[in-house]
């Protein structure tokens, strides 16, 4: 009972994850552990290419990024981390310089985003072509901002399906809904993330805050990834499943086109409320998100060994 007690560390966490995305308020125990096997397997396997590619350019140490470089295919989630990591260092230089309401004045200011756009942190990445050529560029110009607007958009449309959410939601509901938005794997618990993912076993240097940061980050969409996607395959298997029974109780002699244009509910059971996901819908989904294309590379024949996709 103790070792599976510290096997699952984010019990609480993730609940509150799959609550935001979607999922009921209340999963099973066994979903919850699921998904967190998943995110673990998966950030041991970021910090293992991670790695490996410190090791590719001759450093001893892993640095922020290796790890974008590991999802840089996928640029609404580049963009959304760049945008993550800008903020992020505008609030630290204000804690720094001016206390904890710095970061309030700045935005209240009549240029405040002036203010904030010249104090935010620019990550550039070193294999994007545009930085090569810096130097010859113009560096005020506004299409550097493309990332920021497409980061903006994205997340201006998760609003909207936040806001769709709780539109019906009571006062207590959304309270406890916004609560469950702010659920992190490494907000103030560095240390337990570390031990959870048994870092130590993998690099041989500590972590910095960017890096625990960054892995916050993406188990954070790992687990919205999961809950999404498991949540379509719940749809489709539901409406597989009412096909199936509409063909049980179909009149012999009534065509498809016939069945179509009556009410449903003569040959369906009434709607329910909504049921939580089970572990299969969860191992359907990471099935789904592990089958990526493969280049052919094994022109004679035989097995090859795939990479774990990352979610």
């Amino acid at each position: 009972m103790e070792k599976e007690k510290s096997k699952y560390r984010y019990t609480s966490e993730i609940q509150q994850m799959m609550f935001v995305f979607g999922e009921v308020q209340s999963p099973l125990l066994e979903t919850i552990n699921l998904v967190e096997d998943i995110v673990r397997s998966q950030v041991i396997e970021i910090i293992i290419q991670a790695a490996a590619q410190a090791s590719k350019r001759g450093s001893r140490y892993m640095s922020a990024e290796d790890l974008i470089f590991l999802i840089r295919h996928d640029r609404a989630k580049v963009n959304r981390l760049r945008t993550y990591l800008s903020w992020k260092d505008v609030r630290k230089n204000a804690k720094d310089t001016g206390g904890n309401d710095a970061a309030e004045e700045i935005m209240e200011e009549p240029n405040a985003d002036k203010i904030a756009k010249a104090r935010k942190m620019k990550v550039k990445l070193s294999w994007e072509l545009v930085n090569s050529f810096s130097e010859f560029l113009n560096a005020d110009s506004d299409d550097e901002d493309e990332e920021e607007l497409e980061a903006y958009n994205d997340s201006i449309q998760r609003l909207k399906d936040a806001d769709e959410i709780t539109r019906a939601m009571t006062r207590d509901e959304y309270v406890h809904y916004s609560e469950c938005r702010q659920a992190s794997f490494t907000y103030r618990k560095a240390k337990r993330f570390r031990e959870w993912a048994n870092m130590s076993a993998y690099i041989d240097m500590k972590p910095n805050d960017d890096i625990i940061d960054i892995l916050g980050f993406l188990t954070f969409e790992m687990v919205s990834t999961l809950t999404e996607t498991a949540l379509r395959v719940k749809r489709d298997l539901d409406k597989d499943q009412m096909f199936h029974n509409k063909s049980l109780n179909r009149p012999k002699g009534m065509f498809d086109d016939e069945l179509d244009n009556r009410d449903v509910c003569l040959f369906s059971s009434p709607p329910s409320e909504q049921t939580p996901l089970q572990p299969s819908h969860i191992h359907e989904a990471f099935r789904r998100l592990q089958m990526l294309p493969q280049p052919v590379k094994n022109f004679r024949g035989g097995l090859v060994r795939t990479k774990v996709s990352l979610i």
